[in-house]
């Protein structure tokens, strides 16, 4: 390296990623070319006695300033890189150099950042398209190391891989859709079983969680060849939210479950299921989310009357309309979760919303639960420990959110996840729905295999097979039911 003869300054760099210029499938290239680029300009420090400038050298960079690079592409993409004079493309020559150089401007965080969440790591607070005032850090990293990578991704595959890996939002949407396709056929198969019919479903569905979640599609052919590593990458950054969504929604979900079957809500609709005129009182909507305020406040008596009778609490009917603000955020993230932005007018909000909704934060003003957002790199001066009604900041608006995500996700499906689970248990329905929610944990957690192969053809393949074993699966449970009608 020292013995180049390439004087400092006067070589364009090879390993680059540049706008307008592609790298051709052919070009190769290897780690010593690239720490022979790295270390002309600035030249590193002389040796020896050599009076030098300590304001333009600095130390030579050696093969073991780039293994946080090249470890990260080892473990993540499965690939072998046997010595420094290894030829590989340039495009993994320009990715570790982009990677190396945006950990020393990260000061050495950036892999802790942006690495595969563990177990207890995952987070709702890694995104890459929110306006959060969260983990901006991490956001602003990605999004960089994004738009130098897209440089060498042509128009036409940039806008393939969004068509198929799409947002983190977007693809929980789709994902929500996919479950709820293969759940309908089995509410429509034992509609008319009268008082078993929740008994039929429940136990279908987890016959069906099963037999999904022990399911292995057959492993690729050993000789498929994967993507360029700086496509790979590109893809393992526009994915990463998506695996920490699941592993954090997957972690409330199952302590959710677990901390609300300490307080009984007893089922006061039950009757309401077999009995047309009650039904419809509590399941028409009557209010919208503008409307919300009055709503509580006219009804106040008679909420607060329900509250009790399902929960035991003594609640007077001031304290409705004192919670009315968490009570519309509630209700804001049921609506957004089924029929996403709408207008706030909208009338969609019915009796039974609102008794599950005020139930979820009377439970929280008992058993107070705190919440503190996490995120991997954080400060100590980043954590803000509140109990999750603090951090629904009722001074803003809720059409705030749509500017900028002030409510921490985790916080705001704690609270969306306990209203679920109140409006299952009012209607005597909690088994059914536990058994509708390990599905949806089951049928994602196959979704995050097929996303972390970092590969456009694999992850298609492998999410191809999980849906069509999913749709056989439910042919077989309809074909059984028939049998067993006739």
């Amino acid at each position: 390296m020292s013995g180049s003869n390439i004087e400092p300054g006067k070589c364009k760099p090879r390993f680059d990623f540049e706008r307008h210029k592609k790298s051709s499938q052919s070009e190769t290239g290897s780690i010593k070319e690239l720490l022979e680029e790295l270390n002309r300009t600035p030249p590193h420090k002389p040796k020896g006695s050599q009076k030098s400038n300590p304001a333009i050298y600095r130390e030579e960079i050696t093969k073991e300033n780039l293994e946080g690079a090249i470890n990260f592409i080892k473990s993540n993409f499965n690939i072998e890189i046997s010595s420094i004079n290894s030829k590989l493309p340039i495009t993994t020559i320009k990715t570790i150099k982009l990677l190396y150089l945006s950990n020393r401007s990260f000061k050495g965080q950036l892999f802790e950042r942006i690495s595969l969440p563990g177990p207890s790591q995952a987070t709702f607070e890694h995104w890459i398209e929110r306006n959060t005032p969260r983990n901006e850090k991490t956001i602003r990293a990605a999004s960089q190391l994004m738009s130098t990578l897209e440089l060498e991704i042509n128009d036409e595959r940039l806008k393939h891989i969004h068509i198929n890996k799409s947002t983190p939002s977007k693809l929980i949407e789709i994902y929500a859709k996919k479950i709820m396709e293969f759940i309908a056929p089995i509410y429509e198969i034992f509609k008319d079983d009268g008082e078993y019919r929740d008994w039929y479903i429940t136990t279908t569905i987890r016959f069906a969680s099963s037999e999904i979640e022990s399911y292995r599609p057959s492993p690729l052919p050993a000789n498929t060849e994967a993507g360029p590593i700086h496509e790979r990458l590109y893809i393992y950054l526009l994915t990463l939210p998506f695996l920490h969504f699941v592993g954090e929604y997957q972690r409330i979900v199952e302590s959710e479950n677990e901390e609300l079957s300490k307080y009984k809500i007893e089922p006061l609709f039950t009757h309401a299921l077999s009995s047309p005129s009650e039904g419809d009182a509590l399941l028409r909507p009557v209010t919208s989310l503008a409307a919300i305020h009055s709503f509580l406040q006219t009804n106040a008596n008679e909420l607060a009357r329900l509250v009790h009778q399902a929960t035991g609490y003594e609640l007077r009917s001031s304290e409705i309309t004192n919670i009315a603000d968490e009570t519309q955020k509630v209700l804001h993230a049921y609506v957004f979760h089924e029929w996403h932005r709408t207008d706030h007018d909208v009338v969609n909000i019915s009796m039974a919303d609102c008794v599950a909704a005020l139930l979820a934060i009377t439970i929280q003003k008992k058993i107070k639960t705190k919440y503190t957002p996490y995120w991997k790199g954080q400060s100590s001066s980043e954590k803000t420990v509140f109990r999750l009604l603090s951090h629904l900041d009722t001074s803003r608006d809720i059409e705030e959110l749509y500017e900028e995500d002030y409510i921490p996700q985790g916080a705001m499906l704690t609270l969306y996840h306990r209203y679920c689970i109140a409006y299952a248990l009012l209607f005597g329905r909690s088994n059914r729905m536990e058994a509708f929610m390990r599905f949806q944990i089951v049928y994602l957690k196959h979704m995050t295999i097929a996303h972390s192969h970092f590969d456009l053809e694999a992850g298609n393949e492998y999410e191809t097979n999980i849906n069509m074993f999913c749709e056989y699966l439910i042919q077989y449970i309809e074909d059984q039911a028939t049998s067993r009608a006739m």
